[in-house]
Parts: C-alpha cells; sequence; structure tokens
C-alpha cells in the first residue's frame, strides 16, 4: 500500500504538470497570434517558436511561424515551417490542412519553385477539386504561359462557383499578363451575373468601367450613389471613371464632396490622390494620402498605402519608394501588385 501511496501522487503530479504545461503553451500561442494579426512578425514568430518548444501545438505553431515569415517577405523560411506544420498534424481537418497547403504553394510561386507550387494544386484538385484551387493553379498556368490549361481550371471553377467574383478575379488574371482580350468574355459573363439583380449598379459599373464603356459606367454608378450615397466602393470607381475619360475636375468634384462622410472619407482622400498623380503634383499627393490613413478605415488603408509607393516612385525617391513597399509586403504579403513593386524596387 505504501509503495501505491508513493506512485499515485506521482502521478497525479505529471497530469497536472501535462496540464500546466499544455495551458501555458495555449496562452504562449494566442500571445503570438496577437502579434501577427498587429503586425508584429518578429515578436508573433519568436513567440510560436516558444510554442513549438513545448510539444504542444506543433502544426498550429509552425503554420504561424509560416505566416510570420511570410510577412516578411522570407518566402524560402516559410516554405519550410509550413512543411513542418504539415509533418506536425494530428487529426486536423480536411480544411486546415488545405490551407496550410495553400499557403505553401503561395511561398513555393514566389520562391520560383512553379512546378512545386503546381504539384500542390494538382494534389490537392485530385483529392476534392474546389473553385479557389482551381482558380490559383489557371492563375499559375497563365502565367507560365499555358493558356488553354489555365482556360479549363478558370471553367472548371466557375462551373463549381459560378460566382461574379470569381468571373471579376479571372479577368483581372488575364489582365495582369497584358491577355484582356482573351479574359473578356469573362466580363460578359460577370455582367450577366450582375444584370440578375437590376439594382446591382455598382456590379454593372465595375464590369463596364473593365469593358471601358465609360459613359455607361458613369450613369451606373450615379444611379448606385442616388441609390446609396454612403457607398464608398461606388464614389471611388465613379472617380475613377471620370479619370479615366480624362475628367480630372469632375473626378477631384465627386472626391472633394465625399471626404466629409465618415463611410466615404478615407476611400475619396485617395481618390484626390489619384487626382494629383494625374496632375504630377506628387506632394500634395502625399499629404492626401496622410489625410486617409488618418481616418482610420482598414478597408481603404491597403489601396491608401499602395498608392504612397507609386507616388514616391513617381518621384524617383527610391529608397523611400522601397522602405515602404517592403512595409507593405509585411502588412499584404498576399498581394501580387505589392509584391510585384517590391521586387521591382529591390533593383532600383
Amino acid at each position: 500500500m505504501k509503495v501505491k501511496c508513493l506512485i499515485i501522487p506521482a502521478i497525479l503530479s505529471a497530469v497536472l504538470l501535462s496540464g500546466c504545461a499544455r495551458s501555458d503553451a495555449k496562452a504562449a500561442y494566442t500571445a503570438a497570434s496577437a502579434e501577427l494579426t498587429a503586425g508584429n512578425p518578429e515578436k508573433a514568430a519568436e513567440g510560436f517558436l516558444k510554442v513549438t518548444e513545448s510539444g504542444y501545438y506543433l502544426s498550429e505553431a509552425w503554420r504561424g511561424i509560416g505566416l510570420a515569415y511570410m510577412q516578411q517577405t522570407m518566402f524560402a523560411d516559410a516554405c519550410v515551417a509550413f512543411e513542418k506544420s504539415l509533418l506536425y498534424l494530428d487529426q486536423e481537418s480536411d480544411a486546415y490542412q488545405r490551407d496550410v497547403s495553400l499557403y505553401l504553394a503561395f511561398c513555393r510561386e514566389h520562391q520560383g519553385e512553379t512546378d512545386k507550387a503546381m504539384e500542390i494544386y494538382n494534389t490537392l484538385i485530385k483529392k476534392s477539386p474546389d473553385a479557389e484551387t482551381l482558380f490559383l493553379r489557371g492563375r499559375l498556368n497563365l502565367r507560365n504561359g499555358n493558356t488553354k490549361a489555365a482556360g479549363n481550371d478558370f471553367d472548371q471553377a466557375i462551373s463549381i462557383e459560378p460566382d461574379y467574383d470569381l468571373y471579376i478575379n479571372i479577368y483581372e488574371v488575364y489582365e495582369a499578363v497584358d491577355k484582356s482580350g482573351d479574359g473578356a468574355h469573362y466580363l460578359e459573363e460577370a455582367l450577366k451575373e450582375a444584370g440578375k439583380d437590376e439594382s446591382d449598379y455598382y456590379d454593372q459599373g465595375l464590369v463596364s468601367y473593365y469593358l471601358q464603356n465609360y459613359e455607361e459606367a458613369k450613369d451606373l454608378l450615379i444611379m448606385a450613389l442616388r441609390k446609396d450615397g454612403s457607398d464608398s466602393r461606388s464614389v471611388f470607381l465613379l472617380g475613377k471613371v471620370y479619370l479615366a475619360m480624362n475628367d480630372v475636375a469632375d473626378a477631384r468634384a465627386v472626391f472633394r464632396e465625399h471626404t466629409q462622410q465618415e463611410s466615404t472619407a478615407a476611400g475619396a482622400w485617395n481618390g484626390l490622390a489619384l487626382c494629383d498623380i494625374a496632375e504630377k503634383d506628387y506632394e500634395n499627393a502625399l499629404r492626401n494620402v496622410e489625410e486617409g490613413l488618418a481616418v482610420g478605415d482598414e478597408s481603404a488603408a491597403q489601396s491608401l498605402l499602395f498608392n504612397e509607393i507609386v507616388i514616391y516612385e513617381q518621384m524617383r525617391d527610391w529608397p523611400t519608394a522601397r522602405s515602404k513597399a517592403a512595409s507593405y509586403v509585411g502588412k499584404y504579403p498576399s498581394d501580387e501588385a505589392g509584391l510585384r513593386e517590391y521586387e521591382f524596387l529591390s533593383s532600383r
């Protein structure tokens, strides 16, 4: 009996210690996740690494490390972290495994390892085809010059999810590789989707803008604002339509009118910066970007910060443009346009 009395407390102690260790690891994981969300990738990576030392939440922690490295454009290190996340999978859901795999594929692409990225997409699609993965594989095929394969992927994605936004995203991929003509029929399909709701003037206006039917786009967006004067998307796009028509004065009038309205202010200041860029008034453009960022509207912040990079680039202030681009890709590591700017500026 005495032996058992000695053994039982030891077992209970081990269980309690194990429970405390798991609880500490969870707290450390939560703290690291908060640092990642706050845009502090270095601190986040340190926190997640401490979690891995505990032996708990290994897959989740390595995923966090991968995301932290992505925010620092450390794509090779991110690949290693995501591979470890997959290695330590323990009865996680298929959705979680797919999520990590897609991050890994993204980093492979930006490491120039497009063949390995393609292998990941192929594996995921073979297991369970979904619209997002088919879109991503189609985008990679198009970038690699495999136009027919890209079209097949996009069409299959649409057959699964015939969504307006997907049509627009596909068109934008073609536009990014200077093949707007090849992607035009996706815009026509998007217009059909938008037309199902006759009052969805913004979506119809966006397609008309892409098709360069600027008068039609203008009329649709004016109707959108009559319907909802607080629609920041319609304000910003209407201004861009006027700019596309080389009518800077009307664009500026639209934007200035909406700087005093809380829901549209940040986008309106951003639009005024675009007007200044068009007129090569870069100092004033920077002031308008600052005004827009001061509003604190996260939905407009990304576009404002991107335009800030463009302004410094136009001013030929390469060091500041590089610095701003590095900060931008840290906050938005999956933004393709930002990564292209960063790569371009890195060589200046």
